[in-house]
């Protein structure tokens, strides 16, 4: 029976991926230059019916947001999708995150200002300040049929290149004694532990390492080794998340850091991603020149350590403070470093591992977090068509931000729903204080600014759906 179901499965999933809905012998088609197309997914039409979308049935995929939630995103979005809006409101967000700001423009002390921080852009991006509220948000995206939600506590250390210092919530540096405990490091654990609290059935956690504080932060950034007491803290929250069946996904942060973070990443694998499932996963950042080969070397690491490697792809958040020679030239050297890593992970051969005459493929587990839809949607369609096919590929998730690119969200959990089990898909959201979150905020601002295209179709969408709402209000 479970043979039947699997071929039944496999059956829809071709027929929602094939654009050729009469050929159904008919292989996935590809672009002139050998890439896989998205499959055809819901999509707003001027012409299409008020409950419908285009060429479909089934309902718009931005249906399933809250009414409150939609015309909040068509607000932030109608200032994105604006060049001229969004810069400035990036200047003013990384103005309230520099330090000893007037009375005026210190939401510490100006009520009125975080009041409209909070209302604006703080519950649009962020899951919320409390456990209450954070419990909350979880449930909400639940109900609009995610699998979870992957939850990071917003404390963090950002090193700006280009103005030589760091930004993030102030912490005292540590003057203790090396066998005294570190206030920063307690209080980072403590914030973790408290988050895992917070996760349901299907919740994932991320961890930023740099929230700890300047004595991590310092050791990250010389390549030593972490503070025993930090060990220890990586290690008690590795347990808890085995225990609960919650995922570890370690975020990428600045390069100052990003070697020794994913070196920590990679010992905690060893430990816990074993029999072909990865508990860890590190972060990589397709807009780095380097990712590719850091990628290789780590598959090496857990083919000759025979663990489970977590590889969580990302395009990257730092681009307006790392350096600049780092990362591609260019958003299409980026997009096509991104489907590379993640058709070669599906695929399971990268560089010299997986392919003929080269190394085995070792176990992977690949969660793909993005806004691009050619990406999102391709990798979706050549991950079906190799099961399809029966050929050798890896589990893989799909997630993207709160706040973000819910059409693509929306439009996953749609193909689910018309081909049976469909993909996991998250959403991912941060918590913590309004003045912890603030540099999430200005990265999230800078991460629409730097993808003008996406912006445009995203307020495209959520217009067209608040007048379709609006049309089914007006009786004919």
């Amino acid at each position: 029976m479970a043979a039947l179901r699997h071929g039944h499965y496999a059956r829809m999933a071709y027929r929602a991926l094939s654009t050729q809905a009469s050929s159904r012998s008919s292989s996935l088609p590809l672009t002139a230059d050998g890439k896989f197309c998205s499959p055809p997914i819901a999509t707003y039409a001027e012409n299409a019916s008020p409950a419908t979308v285009s060429g479909e049935s089934s309902p718009a995929p931005l249906s399933a947001l809250p009414t409150g939630v939609l015309f909040r995103s068509l607000f932030v979005n109608s200032i994105s999708s604006r060049p001229h809006l969004l810069s400035r409101a990036i200047s003013f967000m990384d103005f309230l995150t520099q330090p000893n700001r007037p009375f005026l423009f210190d939401i510490n002390r100006n009520k009125l200002l975080a009041w409209v921080v909070r209302r604006v852009a703080y519950r649009h991006f962020c899951a919320g300040e409390s456990g209450s509220e954070v419990r909350q948000t979880l449930k909400r995206f639940k109900t609009m049929g995610f699998r979870g939600t992957i939850v990071t506590y917003a404390r963090e250390t950002v090193f700006d290149y280009h103005k030589k210092g760091v930004q993030g919530v102030e912490m005292a540096s540590f003057s203790g004694k090396p066998t005294d405990p570190c206030p920063n490091i307690q209080s980072w654990r403590n914030g973790v532990l408290e988050t895992i609290d917070m996760l349901g059935q299907g919740d994932q956690l991320a961890v930023k390492m740099t929230g700890a504080g300047p004595l991590v932060t310092g050791a990250l950034a010389a390549g030593q080794p972490l503070p025993e007491q930090m060990s220890t803290a990586l290690m008690a929250i590795g347990d808890e998340c085995k225990q609960r069946q919650v995922r570890l996904l370690i975020d990428a942060e600045s390069q100052l850091y990003q070697h020794a973070i994913a070196q920590a990443g990679l010992d905690l694998m060893k430990v816990y991603n074993r029999d072909g499932q990865a508990l860890v996963y590190n972060t990589y950042q397709a807009y780095l020149k380097g990712t590719p080969s850091a990628i290789e070397s780590h598959l090496m690491a857990a083919l000759e350590g025979n663990f489970t490697l977590g590889l969580k792809l990302v395009r990257g958040a730092y681009l307006a403070t790392e350096r600049r020679d780092l990362i591609h030239d260019t958003k299409r050297d980026t997009d096509d470093a991104y489907n590379a890593i993640a058709h070669g992970a599906l695929r399971r051969h990268m560089g010299s591992i997986g392919g003929q005459g080269g190394c085995p493929f070792p176990s992977v587990n690949l969660m793909l977090c993005g806004h691009n839809k050619e990406s999102v949607f391709g990798s979706y369609a050549l991950h079906r068509q190799r099961l399809l096919e029966g050929l050798p590929t890896v589990p893989v998730g799909f997630a993207q931000l709160q706040g973000m690119s819910d059409e693509i969200s929306f439009g996953l959990l749609r193909l689910g729903e018309r081909q049976g089990p469909g993909p996991e898909v998250y959403k991912c959201s941060t918590w913590g204080t309004l003045m912890e979150c603030l540099g999430y905020l200005t990265r999230r601002a800078l991460e629409n600014r730097d993808a003008a295209g996406r912006t445009v179709d995203e307020y495209r969408a959520l217009k067209m759906e608040a007048k379709r709402r609006l049309r089914s209000l007006i009786p004919l």
